[in-house]
């Protein structure tokens, strides 16, 4: 049995909104190119997925909802159709889009089953489509994949993590799982008082018997790898080594870096892998995903480092000349960080430092913090 497997999904390019949306399904065949040129991916590293059923992904979204979606696909009238989430400019309908997020579904799927059958790290890059809710579309994301994988994987483990690096709250995901105490939903990203989706505050901490089984860490806008990082040690090793997880289901949003056009964060490249380092470190098996990621060339190059990173494979630093964004970069480091004012970086390491505060308070009554460490 392979260490590592690659899940191709054959049916991303067909998840485009519209030629001008910021969701690009080329973030991943890119990535999937730049990774083999390095000799990251190998051929013998690659399983093709094939689309979910309709049926499973009706036991984690309301069985209406998928019907919607596929009427929709259609281009078939759906009476007040605005209300599943598809009237705005982020989810705008349109035709093959069932097809498109059965297949995105079934790639995470067959990265879980992967897992499952003794896997140690099972991949899918199209994946990680985490504002899915339980009856609408949102944020660009029409099925919930890791949601799903989520509820695969509960076939097999008992406590599963969920941890999530996009820059966005992983809020589907939550609140799908918000009662649930077997899964604990851990996600680190900028604050809902700025950005999209406006929830992942402090306390929102679960519910029923999973209360203490969310926590979200909301960093302050222009937070850079310090303050990222100082924030992510002192909550998830702690929540870690106290919720003990079987396996990991890892989003691996990009769109932290410091070029996205959609966030306010100051990320590098680097800065974001030590996160992904951290949990391949802890030796328990990871189903990881793609996520967010707006800016080609921040997202080609981090999830190809992901990928060395979770294959365990030395991380490459040029980027070869062929590549068709070696004119704009040329390794997979940034030379150097952004350069931000001293009091746009205060200010990021204040808020951080109280959200994480809120945190632990609101977390204290489930989580011996001291005992955590």
């Amino acid at each position: 049995m392979s260490d590592f497997v690659y899940v191709v999904c054959p049916g991303v390019e067909g998840y485009r909104f519209s030629p001008s949306h910021p969701l690009r399904p080329e973030r991943v065949s890119l990535s999937q190119q730049l990774a083999q040129m390095l000799g990251v991916l190998h051929p013998e590293d690659m399983v093709q997925a094939v689309p979910a059923s309709a049926d499973l992904v009706a036991q984690v979204h309301s069985p209406r909802y998928v019907q919607v979606v596929q009427a929709l696909s259609e281009g078939k009238p759906v009476p007040q159709y605005y209300a599943f989430g598809f009237a705005s400019g982020d989810n705008p309908p349109f035709r093959g889009m069932y097809e498109a997020s059965l297949a995105v579904v079934g790639a995470s799927v067959a990265a879980a089953q992967a897992v499952m059958d003794g896997v140690k790290v099972a991949v899918n890059l199209a994946g990680g489509l985490h504002h899915a809710r339980y009856e609408e579309a949102a944020g660009f994301c029409i099925f919930n994949d890791p949601a799903v994988a989520i509820h695969v994987l509960k076939q097999k483990y008992r406590r599963i993590l969920y941890l999530d690096i996009d820059v966005h709250h992983g809020d589907g995901v939550q609140w799908l799982y918000y009662r649930d105490p077997q899964v604990l939903t851990l996600s680190i990203h900028e604050s809902g008082q700025f950005l999209f989706p406006g929830t992942g505050h402090p306390e929102e901490i679960g519910e029923g018997e999973a209360r203490g089984t969310s926590a979200n860490i909301a960093f302050g806008r222009h937070t850079d790898d310090d303050v990222w990082w100082w924030a992510f040690q002192q909550v998830v090793p702690a929540l870690w080594r106290w919720f003990q997880p079987e396996v990991v289901v890892l989003q691996m949003g990009a769109d932290p870096h410091f070029t996205d056009p959609l966030a306010h964060a100051s990320l590098t490249t680097q800065g974001w892998l030590r996160a992904v380092q951290w949990v391949v470190e802890q030796g328990v098996p990871i189903v990881a995903t793609g996520g967010g990621g707006y800016s080609l060339t921040a997202v080609t190059r981090m999830w190809t480092m992901a990928l060395a990173t979770l294959k365990g494979v030395p991380v490459p630093a040029e980027i070869p000349p062929q590549f068709p964004l070696h004119k704009e970069v040329q390794t997979l480091h940034d030379p150097a960080p952004p350069e931000l004012p001293e009091r746009l970086r205060d200010a990021a390491w204040q808020f951080t430092m109280q959200s994480v505060q809120a945190l632990q308070q609101y977390l204290q009554p489930y989580v011996r913090w001291d005992e955590a460490r």
